[in-house]
């Protein structure tokens, strides 16, 4: 939404995302990889053979997806390594983001944001009060819902897709064209340790310099110590959101294990402000040692620290949201140079009070809500979706202005159902029926097509997984809450109609079918992400029927 200059990318209504700035058109290498050499490309071709090839490639949006596609079907690699190594390429790559480059730039500025719950928001936040006071800011954030512009934001908006497109493949020839470096390091760290998050980071990086960013405000992958965005040596501000229990089988089965990955992004001399813990007062006490150890300035956000009062309303629900605000105006205000104990200004009120985030405490009612609303939160931890539980009913009553309105909810998780499905224990009288989606597996897919030559195996195998995960859910959803009804989906959802078809009518007997269906999509960003493309597909006239 707007708010003065600034606008968060919205996935979903044509007019909200501005495109911006063009950016410059010039070339400097190609996407196979290659050096360039005037108009055309040198490649080699084996047992030390050169030829050279068209230099006229397609280099549309379009062409970029497909290249992703490639990227995100090469198998995972976790390397242990992934600090070194990607500090290896941002020299490799002639990357300086935080310090004077080789023409003699001016560095930009960095913030970087770690934590289990509201990374993401916060570093929103963060952009848009930067952008506030004047700075041209960058923002990287995962994963993306709809778009992969949404990755890497300017001035909070999408780049134009020819300007992306642009830079996507004069970045790709430079990495590509490490294949032929003389290095054997280099030549690993892009072939047997290339990473996809890694890679995109790397991009983000690029973009930024090329655009001539002030401020770049990056968000930690998972855990923090060894995430690639832990690579600059040092860092303006450091941020550490409310921390629990995610991606334990990569950071640690502990709440202490858990803080003390996130806590490796404290830098000596930098200071770091971090949520409280409440929920969590081991992992305070990890953050506060680690502080220590580091020479890290550790400021916690207690009620009784925090120096400004009369919080404004906030467009993104929640009391998480609150918390991320505040943790973002702190870092903002740090790198502004504007004392934390002002009184908040015009602008940040504006900001506070009118920046959304697709996909968080997202609403959006189809055809003006007279049948369906859904609201869309990619909680996915049992204190996430605790949290996005309590917005939706909070939301849903006053929108609907009835507190006993009609509520479903649209649930996938890869997590143990045991654990997960304990966050709507407390909610559970207040909504009639729960559908157990599926999700799409494109990399799966891409995966099997491309290293399996042809084998199906690898497919088949998620595609059969998938399948026992949706009835253990929906086995455990019945065994646990037997008053709700769990409506399993064996495929995932083609069309928006299809969601709408399953939750409209009633599905059990007490069921108030006059009523329009509130709807809760939560457990994952990347079933948010594709009911917000079904719902896009929707309003922009593509129907299950083929009529418009």
């Amino acid at each position: 939404m707007q708010f003065n200059a600034v606008r968060m990318a919205s996935t979903l209504h044509k007019g909200i995302t501005k495109e911006t700035g063009s950016g410059p058109l010039s070339t400097h290498g190609g996407d196979d990889g290659t050096s360039r050499l005037g108009d055309n490309y040198v490649v080699k071709t084996g047992a030390g053979r050169t030829s050279s090839t068209d230099a006229k490639q397609d280099r549309s949006f379009e062409a970029v997806l497909a290249a992703l596609d490639e990227l995100t079907s090469r198998p995972p690699n976790r390397c242990p390594d992934n600090i070194a190594v990607t500090k290896l390429l941002l020299h490799a790559l002639h990357l300086h983001p935080h310090g004077v480059d080789e023409e003699g730039g001016s560095r930009m500025q960095i913030v970087h944001v770690a934590g289990t719950k509201g990374k993401g928001t916060t570093a929103a936040y963060t952009a848009g009060l930067l952008q506030s006071y004047g700075y041209k800011v960058g923002l990287f954030i995962s994963p993306h819902l709809v778009d992969i512009r949404e990755r890497f934001l300017v001035d909070n908006a999408f780049l134009p897709k020819e300007t992306f497109a642009q830079y996507f493949f004069e970045f790709k020839a430079k990495h590509d064209a490490l294949l032929l470096s003389e290095r054997q390091s280099v030549r690993e760290a892009v072939t047997e340790k290339f990473n996809y998050f890694r890679f995109l980071f790397l991009l983000a990086v690029y973009i930024f310099e090329k655009e001539s960013i002030q401020v770049a405000v990056f968000e930690v992958g998972v855990g923090g110590r060894i995430d690639a965005t832990n690579a600059f040596d040092t860092v303006d501000v450091s941020v550490i959101t409310a921390l629990g229990m995610d991606h334990t089988e990569l950071l640690g089965n502990t709440i202490e294990k858990i803080a003390e990955e996130k806590a490796g992004i404290m830098k000596p001399g930098v200071v770091c402000y971090a949520a409280p813990q409440v929920d969590y007062p081991k992992a305070r006490r990890v953050l506060e040692t680690v502080a220590q150890e580091r020479q890290t300035a550790l400021v916690l956000l207690d009620a009784a620290v925090f120096p400004i009062r009369h919080w404004p309303s906030l467009a993104i629900g929640g009391e998480h949201a609150v918390e991320d605000s505040k943790l973002a105006l702190m870092a903002a205000r740090k790198v502004a140079n504007i004392p934390p104990v002002a009184p908040l200004d015009e602008g940040e009120k504006n900001v506070l009070r009118t920046l959304t985030f697709a996909g968080r405490s997202q609403v959006i009612p189809v055809d003006g809500g007279k049948d369906i609303t859904y609201y869309l939160d990619g909680a996915h931890t049992v204190e996430s979706i605790t949290g996005a539980m309590t917005w939706f009913m909070a939301e849903s009553a006053a929108r609907t202005h009835d507190e006993h309105c009609r509520r479903a909810v649209v649930f996938y998780s890869s997590r143990d159902p045991k654990q997960i499905l304990k966050a709507f224990m407390p909610f559970t009288k207040d909504f009639c029926k729960v559908a157990m989606a599926q999700i799409q597996h494109p990399k799966v897919q891409l995966y099997a097509s491309r290293y399996q030559k042809g084998q199906s195996s690898l497919e088949e195998n998620a595609v059969l997984q998938s399948r026992e995960a949706l009835v253990a859910v929906t086995g455990r959803w019945r065994e646990m809450y037997r008053e709700v009804v769990a409506l399993p989906c064996p495929e995932p959802f083609q069309y928006a109609e299809d969601i709408a078809d399953l939750l409209v009518p009633s599905a059990a007997e007490g069921e108030d079918a006059t009523k329009p269906v509130q709807v809760l999509v939560c457990g994952s960003f990347y079933l948010v992400g594709e009911v917000i493309t079904l719902l896009e597909k929707y309003e922009n006239g593509i129907r299950r029927d083929g009529q418009e």
